[in-house]
């Protein structure tokens, strides 16, 4: 690999300790997470999710999901549901319940299982584009609102995308990003081309290539091996990594999210 001043390696130890990853004593300090995702007959990336924040200890834990789940998902005070389109997805009524719920919360992490529909895309860009919250987003609810990169790239709040080199081609080129990323590239290449990214938008990108998870933000690029994680190729996107992701990020309101992103790969 070779040096670069702006790129850090790190292994199983976290290389941020200055990250607190241990759950505040006081629950009101342990934060407000809000999980958004789902669609008919589709709400693993939601459960999964809202399992590992609970794990974690994060202070409250709300999800929202389209009422098309309604008879498939268990009725509890922690799950909302806002109104579905005719196919079961987030509709475009759905929007005042999203930002009633993103009021509450401290974080929002869009989770996926979003599904592929015109009517959803058009619903989570314009909340984005409205909400001042961070927000996290992976799965499938990149692809919803990559159409719209130009607009929420420049949103007030903290941005975070947790994506597979597939979705960042495609962010590259809906950002009219005058370079291209590839499947086939070398790590440094890889590395050279998200420093320059992350110095022209202030989202955090965070992705796996070549068995490396890497993460950059304002310049600054971190990669890590999956072989010092105890996360899988599959498990990576389950949910459950991007939540912690945020936690971490609610805890640490002081710690950009670079150290919080990379210490959470460390999270065991």
């Amino acid at each position: 690999m070779a040096d670069f001043d702006y790129w850090r390696r790190q292994r199983a130890e976290p290389l941020f300790g200055e990250v607190d990853v241990m759950r505040p004593e006081q629950r009101r300090f342990a934060g407000k997470l809000l999980l958004i995702g789902g669609n008919k007959g589709m709400f693993f990336a939601v459960a999964n999710a809202m399992q590992e924040a609970n794990k974690m200890g994060v202070g409250e834990c709300r999800a929202v999901m389209p009422d098309s789940l309604k008879n498939m998902v268990p009725s509890t005070p922690e799950i909302y549901f806002a109104e579905s389109e005719t196919s079961g997805a987030f509709g475009q009524k759905s929007l005042p319940e999203l930002l009633r719920q993103a009021e509450w919360a401290d974080v929002v992490v869009i989770v996926g299982d979003l599904g592929k529909n015109g009517e959803t895309s058009v619903v989570m860009a314009d909340f984005l584009n409205r909400i001042e919250k961070p927000v996290y987003l992976t799965r499938d609810a990149i692809d919803v609102v990559t159409n719209d990169v130009v607009n929420w790239s420049v949103r007030e709040g903290r941005t975070v995308l947790f994506a597979s080199m597939a979705q960042l081609q495609k962010i590259f080129r809906a950002a009219y990003y005058p370079k291209m990323i590839t499947l086939t590239m070398p790590t440094n290449q890889l590395v050279e081309t998200l420093h320059k990214f992350a110095l022209s938008y202030e989202m955090t990108v965070a992705t796996f290539h070549n068995e490396q998870l890497i993460v950059a933000k304002n310049g600054e690029v971190v990669s890590m091996s999956i072989k010092d994680t105890h996360y899988t190729p599959i498990s990576l996107f389950g949910g459950g990594l991007v939540t912690r992701m945020a936690i971490l990020g609610v805890w640490n309101p002081e710690q950009d999210d670079l150290k919080t992103v990379a210490t959470a790969l460390t999270l065991r």
